[in-house]
């Protein structure tokens, strides 16, 4: 029992520890941007020792890509395996929880998204949401017998198209309610999708058939 509590509670201060280095970087790419930042800049400004950076990261990119990678996971935790009901329907519980994350972790997203922002994680986010797309629709490609190459297409747009989305909103103060953005996102998605479904199978993508 003592081992099981103290496996606990290192987990525990595991978390803690990840959780102040990330906050660390933001607050710092806020102040400073990103190119200037040393490891030395985080640990001091997270109160911690410089080793233990180094027990969790390599360096500061990774812990930008780990923390990137650790913002979506706990999104896509919140959801549950899609149907062909729920991808269709106007409440797809996809488009709402990307929004209320985003309101939820906001100064995490103003420095990701803003001018301070680092271009080079913007590639790895729009990827990582792509990879969890393809998880998460892959029943459905599978059902539909739907050409892979497409969707993989269609993905990434709509990666690309969520960021500049997000963006906007965060710029312009969230002008709109996470419901209403996700709401008119999701009748965005819709209509590249229907025509990836009624075009199915789409063997070739040259461009004879893509003008088809």
């Amino acid at each position: 029992m003592k081992a099981k509590a103290k496996s606990k509670k290192l987990d525990r201060r595991v978390v803690r520890t990840r959780r102040l280095l990330r906050e660390a970087l933001m607050a710092l790419i806020t102040e400073r941007g990103y190119d200037s930042i040393t490891v030395q800049d985080i640990t001091d400004k997270a109160d911690i020792a410089r080793a233990t950076f180094y027990l969790h990261y390599r360096d500061k990119d990774e812990l930008l890509s780990n923390s990137l990678e650790d913002v979506y996971d706990d999104l896509v935790g919140r959801l549950g395996p899609l149907d062909l009901q729920t991808l269709w329907s106007a409440d797809n519980p996809v488009d709402l929880i990307a929004f209320e994350h985003v309101a939820e972790h906001i100064d995490f997203y103003r420095v990701i998204l803003g001018e301070q922002g680092v271009a080079s994680f913007l590639r790895r986010l729009r990827l990582y949401l792509v990879n969890v797309a393809k998880e998460l629709f892959d029943p459905i490609i599978t059902e539909l017998a739907v050409d892979p190459q497409m969707v993989d297409l269609y993905l990434h747009n709509q990666s690309g198209a969520l960021i500049g989305t997000l963006s906007w909103w965060i710029e312009n103060d969230m002008p709109k309610t996470a419901e209403e953005m996700a709401r008119i996102t999701h009748h965005i998605g819709l209509d590249g999708l229907r025509w990836i479904m009624e075009n199915r199978p789409f063997q070739n993508t040259n461009e004879d058939n893509i003008a088809q």
